[in-house]
């Protein structure tokens, strides 16, 4: 090109870079559209795309809860699930599965508020956990074995303080009182296996409340000045390398939660004409070990006043 012309060009390129309306009018004559207005055109088609996934997302959400029995919070199950997935497109671990666990938890505690499902786990805890299987017989509700109580299963461990086992202490407290993992292990029992658990569903009833342990613990990951215990830090520290993988790990076991609840929700009426039909067995407290019997010599002396 001509130097002159590129000379001109340089002068055009410097008077529109500082004298706005000769910018705009330069523009205006050449039918340019302005930095800005193209700037605002792509914030404009990010919105509309935004809008669109937005949708999607929802209609999903719709989808997934179509049927789900508790329709009382059906809406805020579905705001949940939409901000979930938003934290999910974002990459936004924490917040995504505070999100999923507050579904778990807002289904959970609704469940347990029900009488129905109080009434009948608080009648059962003492009761054996599985199944008896005998050849030739399709296991039923009433037919149990074992000295392995659901209480057991459901609450494993001691109390610290206390020494007495968790089975002991907690099955002595309504449904409505215990934490919220317990009343999660509760709702997979009941709902999950109707109650009707065999001894070699032990290894999968790990696995999925194990996963939603998992979720229950991450949950706290964004809290602000919140001091990890030696549980969460392994859990993170097991968790955060493969977060990849957990996304879709604990996107099946919500949906395997919401299944069990669907499928579980109409058997209650059968569980509690079973539990009416039992007597409810307490369970006792751990007693002191007897190691022996001390004999002490009769000397002749009193040894109390």
């Amino acid at each position: 090109m001509d130097d002159k012309l590129m000379s001109t060009i340089d002068k055009i390129t410097r008077l529109t870079q500082q004298n706005t309306e000769f910018d705009m009018e330069l523009r205006k004559r050449l039918n340019v559209a302005s930095a800005n207005s193209v700037l605002s055109e792509d914030e404009r088609i990010n919105q509309i795309y935004e809008y669109c996934i937005e949708k999607i997302i929802k209609q999903q959400a719709d989808e997934f809860y179509a049927d789900f029995p508790l329709q009382s919070i059906k809406d805020i199950l579905i705001g949940d699930f939409v901000r979930m997935e938003s934290f999910r497109r974002k990459d936004n671990f924490g917040d995504f599965c505070l999100s999923l666990y507050q579904q778990i938890e807002c289904m959970t505690n609704k469940l347990c508020e029900k009488k129905e499902l109080s009434d009948i786990t608080e009648k059962m805890w003492g009761h054996p956990a599985y199944l008896k299987i005998e050849k030739g017989k399709e296991p039923s509700i009433d037919s149990r074995s074992g000295d392995y109580t659901i209480a057991s299963l459901l609450f494993p461990g001691n109390n610290r303080q206390s020494g007495n086992t968790n089975a002991f202490e907690k099955s002595r407290i309504s449904l409505q009182t215990q934490y919220a993992i317990d009343k999660i292990r509760t709702i997979v029992y009941f709902l999950g296996y109707k109650a009707k658990m065999k001894s070699s569903d032990y290894d999968s009833f790990v696995e999925i409340t194990s996963l939603l342990n998992d979720i229950y613990q991450c949950r706290n990951m964004n809290h602000r000045g919140n001091s990890q215990n030696q549980w969460e830090k392994d859990t993170f520290s097991k968790i955060i390398p493969l977060k990849s993988l957990y996304y879709f790990k604990f996107l099946g076991v919500l949906a395997q939660y919401v299944e069990y609840i669907k499928e579980g929700w109409r058997y209650i009426p059968e569980l509690k004409k079973y539990s009416e039909s039992i007597e409810k067995q307490k369970i006792s407290a751990p007693q002191p070990k007897v190691l022996g019997k001390i004999e002490l010599k009769d000397d002749g002396k009193k040894r109390f006043k």
